[in-house]
């Protein structure tokens, strides 16, 4: 990883928040996307499910968006309204730079506050952020939505592995008051499969809740879902880089590949979010 701007180094938050093409390795970005994704499928076929895909709107709140990348994602659904919130002004400005669309609104909230103050939403998601908000699980289900909750956090993970997170050991038991709700999981890989757990440690697990009437996802699905697959040029110029970063590493010069590339790969991604 370059030396980080200082605009960069305060959303970075100690490795908390992905960067595309700037922090974190392709393999996090990977996982990262394999959830947004798995997220607007899941809503394009209940929309064309409810015969009503490309027309009217729908709306859909991110809760903890980042850097603004996912938002982009769910914006490319069509007729979508997407609201992005989170605690920092720095991810409001970010995103609007760099992953802007005119269907997105950027909300600057604690998560809790917002919830207790929210209306309700078709659809509410959330991407490896609810382990850090504290009794995150429980404001969840206070939330409101029409359609689907849908978030993933940690599997299982023990309380010291991440000082940031204030939530752990999270498994499917603290999902019990949710309604209509289906359990999946995500490996390392990316890839998001039902249950019962078929590999031996899950990264992720996830909960999507649904309204009365609602198909499951697995009758709107073809489980096991591949992991995102980046295009061959961003995985060329992540394999660039990582070479890159062993050769510098080798010779005793500090880890990082030279700026030029890792902003290449950086304006790759946002060109392939938009």
């Amino acid at each position: 990883m370059r030396t980080l701007t200082p605009e960069e180094e305060l959303l970075y938050n100690q490795g908390e928040r992905l960067l595309p093409g700037i922090t974190h390795s392709l393999e996090e970005l990977v996982r990262h996307q394999s959830s947004y994704e798995f997220f607007k499928r899941v809503i394009e076929e209940d929309l064309r499910h409810e015969g009503r895909y490309g027309t009217g709107a729908v709306t859909i709140v991110d809760l903890g968006f980042g850097v603004g990348h996912g938002c982009k994602t769910l914006s490319a659904i069509p007729g979508s309204q997407v609201t992005g919130v989170d605690v920092a002004n720095e991810c409001r400005e970010y995103a609007r730079t760099n992953y802007s669309a005119p269907n997105i609104v950027h909300v600057i909230s604690d998560i809790p506050q917002f919830i207790a103050e929210m209306p309700a939403f078709d659809y509410v998601v959330s991407r490896g952020v609810i382990e850090h908000v504290r009794d995150g699980i429980n404001a969840t289900l206070k939330s409101r939505w029409n359609k689907r909750l849908m978030f993933d956090v940690p599997y299982d993970e023990p309380p010291d592995i991440n000082q940031h997170h204030v939530l752990s050991r999270i498994t499917e038991r603290e999902f019990a008051a949710y309604p209509n709700k289906e359990i999946l999981y995500e490996e390392v890989s990316g890839r998001i499969y039902g249950g019962p757990v078929q590999a031996p440690a899950p990264n992720m697990i996830m909960c999507v809740a649904a309204a009365q009437g609602m198909p499951p996802v697995a009758e709107l699905l073809v489980l096991p879902i591949p992991a995102w697959e980046p295009p061959a040029g961003m995985r060329a110029m992540a394999n660039t880089i990582a070479k890159l970063n062993a050769q510098l590493a080798s010779a005793r010069a500090p880890a990082a590949p030279p700026a030029p590339a890792r902003s290449l790969l950086g304006s790759i991604v946002r060109r392939l979010a938009g």
